[in-house]
């Protein structure tokens, strides 16, 4: 490179710069790098959700963001959520599930009820939740109920929740976790009053105090489907589950007339081997089945027939529920 005269720069085979072009060169550079590390920020970080769903009570459960995704199982597994934890141990009454459970009562309809006739509940689902995970976390929570509410889908089943365990488990998985939960404070603290400078990816926020879910973002991807049954008997999956749920429920502790099986509706939802599980462990299956239900994706109810389904569900139930509520607590335990 040589120098021609003061305040020039010369390239070997390239045209003099002058120190303010090379300046403004360098300045384009760096504005490009930040704008493209702007641009992944928004497409694979917690800054691709919005933030309009915090509150006192309220931290961000899951963010369909690239590497972000799910923090709700490590909030519970770790105990990152005090508040959480306490409400969902010292619950009377304790849903338990995955997914399509939380959307299935977390509704205006079925907080009513709730509120009306539960002196605490707490929806305890999460997005792959199943008796491996459950099994697990009840007696690290000190759960206690006087009931359950048990969702049957691919409740009983060993496999899906096996990889989430797995994840939850291994070494530094809780440092994992712990820097997604400090990402929220900034996360927070940017993208509430800069709400443009984030993206709208689909995401959930968690109650604190009832475990119920908050969805937000853009659903656009969604590909909105009427809900279905599936009228067939699975002899295999039966017995497996069975076996699976008699162990499981043995252990909770509560009289089994107090713990109910259910199956929110979705596309194919298996109704037919739901209830034949129930039948053989001897529990009362309530799951109504209504005509026109729509789910927002396949799997989970849209708002509407959530509402809708969650009225049905606590006409059908709630006599039991509340006989359940109002026995005094006899000290028992998750064991």
């Amino acid at each position: 490179m040589d120098q021609t005269q003061a305040g020039e720069l010369r390239l070997p085979g390239a045209r003099i710069f002058t120190r303010p072009r090379a300046g403004l060169y360098i300045a384009v550079i760096v504005l490009a790098a930040l704008g493209a590390a702007y641009h992944r920020a928004k497409t694979v970080s917690i800054f691709g959700c919005g933030a309009d769903g915090y509150s006192a009570d309220r931290y961000l459960s899951y963010c369909n963001a690239g590497w972000y995704g799910d923090f709700d199982s490590g909030a519970f597994w770790y105990s990152l959520e005090p508040e959480a934890i306490r409400a969902a141990g010292a619950a009377q009454l304790l849903f338990v599930g995955n997914s399509s459970m939380q959307f299935g009562y977390s509704n205006d309809v079925a907080r009513s009820w709730l509120t009306q006739n539960a002196a605490s509940y707490y929806l305890l689902g999460f997005s792959y939740g199943n008796v491996i995970i459950f099994r697990e976390l009840l007696p690290r929570i000190g759960a206690h109920p006087k009931a359950y509410v048990i969702n049957l889908d691919g409740f009983f089943e060993e496999d899906v929740s096996a990889i989430t365990l797995n994840a939850l488990e291994e070494p530094d998985a809780i440092w994992h976790f712990r820097g997604k939960q400090f990402w929220q404070f900034v996360h927070r603290a940017v993208c509430q009053p800069l709400a443009g400078l984030c993206g709208h990816s689909f995401s959930w926020f968690r109650s604190r105090h009832t475990g119920a879910w908050y969805p937000a973002g853009d659903l656009s991807l969604s590909v909105p489907k009427p809900a279905s049954i599936d009228a067939a008997v699975d002899p295999t999956m039966v017995a497996r589950h069975a076996a699976l749920g008699r162990r499981f429920v043995a252990r909770l502790g509560v009289d089994q007339r107090c713990v109910i099986f259910t199956l929110v509706p979705m596309v194919d939802a298996p109704i037919a081997t739901s209830r034949a599980i129930a039948e053989a462990i001897g529990l009362d299956f309530i799951a109504p089945q209504l005509d026109k239900m729509n789910t927002f994706d396949g799997v989970h109810l849209d708002r509407v027939s959530a509402e809708r389904w969650s009225a049905a569900f606590f006409a059908a139930a709630g006599q039991r529920l509340r006989e359940c509520l109002a026995e005094p607590p006899d000290g028992r335990r998750v064991h």
